[in-house]
């Protein structure tokens, strides 16, 4: 695919101008369902964990020593 047809598939889906044909057609703004601060501090900590388990199997590069 040619960078432009890539770079327009990225403006296409970057903002809501790709919505609707329409002009004056309404938009549906989509609301996420509230989180907790319990559930951020949870989610975080358990990004941190797998990050760091993921870097201590990781295969040591060749030639770093």
């Amino acid at each position: 695919m040619e960078s432009t047809g890539m770079m327009a598939l990225f403006l296409a889906g970057s903002d809501n101008l790709a919505n609707s044909a329409l002009p004056q057609a309404p938009t549906v703004v989509e609301e996420s369902a509230p989180r907790s601060g319990a559930w951020h501090a949870f989610r975080g900590r358990t990004a941190s964990a797998l990050h760091r388990l993921a870097w201590a199997v990781e295969p040591e590069a060749p030639g770093s020593r």
